[in-house]
This record gives C-alpha cells, structure tokens and sequence, in this order.
C-alpha cells in the first residue's frame, strides 16, 4: 500500500507540475505523449544543429547556440521522463511481484488441498474396491429401482431377507416376477420374520404409540379376547399378509421360511450382487412424521461378488445360516395363525415383565424427546428366585426390621416388602445382620453380594397395599 501510495503521489507531482501552464486535466495529455513529443522536438532540434550549417553557411552563431541550448533542454526533459519510467515501473514490479506471491501461495495452499483430498478419495475408492462396493444409497428408497430392475433380470438366485417386504420394496409389486422365476429354476430363498417371537414383540413395543403399547401389555390373556390387539399392528399385519400371499402361490411353499432370532439387517442377494442395509432401532428423526417403524432409513450397500470378495461370502454364509436353523416354514405357519392367542399367550406369560420395562423405558424417552436418558446406574431385575427372609436393623435405633419379600434388584439396589414402615423414613440407614452362606445357590451368590455391603440407605417408600420400600447400598464412610 505504501509503494502504491507513493507511486499515485509521483503521478500527482507530474500531472501538477508547471510545465503543464494552464492546461485543464482533461487537455493534458499523458505522460508518454509528452515523452514522445519530447523526443520529436529533440531529434528535430540536432537535425537542425548537425544539417544547417552543411546547407546554410551563413548562419548566424546566435541560431547555432540557440539550437544547442534547445538540445540539451530536450535531452534533459528526457532524460527525466527516463527516470521517472524508470521508477513507476519499478513500483509497477513489485507491486505485481506482491500481488503474484499472495496468488501463488494460494495456488499453492488450493493444490495441497485437492491433493489431500484426492489421496484420501482415492484411500476411500480403494477400500470400497477390495470390499466390492460399487454403490451407496442414501436410504433404501433411492434404491428400489435397481433392486426391481435386478429381481427381473435375476438369473441364477434371489434370495430375500427382510421384514415382510412391506416398507418400500413391497412384497405385492415383486410377488409376480418371484413366481415366474422359480418355475425357470432360479433359485429362490425367502426368509421373513415370525411374529410369535419375542423379538417381534419388542419391535412392535417399540416401534407403536404409548396408547397402543400399554393396550398390549395390559390385555388379560387369561380370559377369552374377542382380539388380541397386538394382532392388529404392523408386524403381525405383514407377517399375516405374507402369509396369505405366498400360501396362494404353490411354487413358492418351499421356498419360505420364517426366521425367530432378529438378523440385524435387511439383505437381498441377486445372483452375485447384494443390497445391504443395516436395521437399527432408531426413527425418522424429521418432527413431521409420524411413522415410529425403525426400518428402510438407513444407507443401502451395493456389493458384487468379486474373486477375492470376503465380504460378499460373509452375506451369502449369514443368509445360508439363518435359512439352515429357521424351523417355521409355511405349514407351520398356518397352525400359528390358526391358534394366535395360544402362541401369543404364551409369549407374554414368559416375557411379561420384561415387555413391562421396555414399555416403561420407551415412555421415559419419549416424554423426555430422547432416548438418552438413562436414569439407572445398573440394571434393575425382578426376583424370580425363592423368597428368603432378610433381617434389618435401623443403625441409629438397632430397631429390628424383617422382610420376607423381594420385588426386583440390581448391583447396588434392592426393592423389599416391609409390612411395618412405622418409624423408617427416607435417609435413614438400614443394616444387614444375617449370616453368608457358603452353599453354591443362585439364591445365595446374590444375597451374599448384599451382604458383604451390609449397609443400605433408603431412598423410596411406597405405601401402598405392597409397603414396597427401595434400598441402596452405601459404604462405611457414607454412614460416618
């Protein structure tokens, strides 16, 4: 900024010198005509100096003197305008060497940049190659085109695993061409989820509003239900429907079972291509939608079956796995869907308790807008074991207190039955004073973990028909 100044001022100083007379600015002319007028006048003037004489032999030396003194005035105005080039180009230089420094250095910072990134593009590409992935699909909707276009160009196998085939790669739009290509002897292998599962009872718990899910685990199974009313959300909807649809189709009979254990992932094998998503238990996070199903939202992954391509074998060996030890096929299924509130029944009487803390749990979360919030420290079990009788004493009063019932536990909690909570308050410290035992019992290897803390502070009292009192181990120097 300080040589542009300074070269700005020159050009201010020749533009205002007096030379100029009275000339306006804009019949001045530019310091290079002036220049070039200069060294006309300059020219002329030894011209005339070196040629007179030769043709005027009586010139007066005045007129020779004078020539002379025209001469060196123009030489000097030269001269000056030389130098005064001279320094407007030097400012011009490096001005312009300045101005190239910042654009080469960023030429060179942008290079580094492209380079950095194309090495780790090309790290990445290369990844993908020896994995054989040829494509990513934001969701499995950016790849329903493909996958259809694949299942009727199918040549060799399709094999199909997912839940139902009902959110966005729909069983009905697909039903035909299946069909059509068992009886050209492709080979077709559908495995779809059994709604008489615990896992499809969890999913259903979680993936159905609050109203619906409390409806579903206060049902009283013991009495006759007109409907159960899990039978009417969407998991046993699809696996109903599926039912029906590939009952109808008599090429299909062998070709479809129903898998117990959740396979994690939604897979489809197209001769030697697989679409691979992972199933995760979240949503779509978007506030607008109302849809609480956890699947076909996250990424799609195209792979091809390459010469060395481990990861291809892998999906094809978790397919053949899961086809090998699912033992429901569609006969079964029949006999399931005839006796539903047997089966479901029976279902809810082994798992009733854990539904209740997935319910439980769930409903935290939601009220809370996230499913963060975690407030156990462990995790908390109900006691399933004999029932033994512990002896407390409050440890400020040694009055004894007996419990002869325990609803659940965890690490550091315990949540008994006091038919007596007179006189014991939230705060206070209760101790232990029975004796370990040394037979090798469940029973006993839990009740020894209590009693080597001994010392318990109650944090909850609910008196209620159940006098259930909460207890929380604490160390000596807590007590003290």
């Amino acid at each position: 900024m300080q040589k542009i100044t300074h070269l700005r001022k020159i050009i201010e100083e020749q533009e205002n010198s007096p030379t100029k007379g009275a000339m306006t600015m804009s019949e001045r002319p530019r310091p290079f005509y002036r220049m070039a007028i200069v060294c006309v006048f300059f020219i002329a003037t030894v011209a005339l100096y070196v040629l007179m004489p030769r043709y005027w032999h009586d010139i007066p030396e005045i007129f020779k003197h004078l020539l002379l003194v025209l001469s060196a005035i123009m030489c000097i105005h030269i001269i000056e305008y030389a130098f005064f080039w001279w320094e407007i180009f030097g400012h011009m230089k490096g001005i312009l060497k300045e101005t190239l420094q910042s654009t080469n250095q960023l030429i060179d910072d942008n290079k580094r940049s492209i380079e950095k990134f194309l090495h780790s593009s090309n790290q990445l590409n290369d990844s993908a190659a020896a994995c054989g992935l040829t494509n990513i699909y934001c969701y499995r909707k950016a790849a329903r085109s493909d996958i259809y276009s694949g299942i009727k160009n199918a040549k060799k196998r399709l094999w199909l695993l997912g839940i139902a085939h009902s959110e966005i790669i729909q069983l009905d739009y697909i039903l035909s061409d299946i069909d059509e290509k068992i009886i050209n002897g492709i080979d077709i292998k559908i495995l779809l989820p059994d709604a008489f599962q615990v896992a499809a009872v969890f999913r259903t718990l979680i993936e159905s509003p609050d109203s619906e899910a409390a409806l579903i685990l206060n049902t009283d199974r013991t009495k006759k239900q007109p409907s159960d009313p899990y039978f009417y959300q969407r998991i046993f909807s699809d696996f109903a429907h599926a039912y029906d649809r590939f009952r109808s189709c008599q090429n299909l009979i062998a070709a479809v079972r129903f898998y117990t254990l959740d396979p994690n992932c939604w897979l489809m094998i197209i001769d030697d291509t697989a679409y691979f998503e992972p199933y995760l238990f979240g949503q779509d996070p978007s506030p607008s939608t109302k849809n609480l199903n956890s699947g076909g939202h996250m990424p799609v992954f195209k792979l091809q079956l390459k010469s060395d391509g481990v990861i291809f074998k892998i999906f094809v060996e978790h397919f053949i796995k899961l086809w090998l030890t699912a033992n429901i096929d569609l006969f079964h299924a029949e006999a399931r869907i005839a006796y539903r509130d047997y089966y479901i029944k029976n279902v809810f009487d082994l798992h009733s308790r854990w539904f209740k803390q997935v319910y439980s749990v769930m409903n935290a979360s939601r009220d809370n807008g996230s499913c963060d919030v975690d407030r156990r420290k462990f995790p908390r079990q109900p006691w399933e074991l004999n029932q033994p009788t512990l002896n407390f004493y409050l440890n400020n009063s040694k009055k004894n207190i007996a419990s002869k019932f325990i609803f659940d536990y965890s690490r550091n909690g315990i949540a008994v039955r006091i038919e007596e909570t007179s006189g014991i308050d939230k705060g206070q410290i209760l101790c232990l004073q029975d004796s370990a035992s040394t037979e090798l019992l469940q029973t006993n290897l839990i009740l020894n973990h209590f009693l080597k803390m001994k010392s318990f502070m109650i944090k909850r009292i609910a008196n209620e028909s159940q006098s259930k009192v909460g207890l929380q181990t604490i160390s000596e120097t807590e007590i003290n």
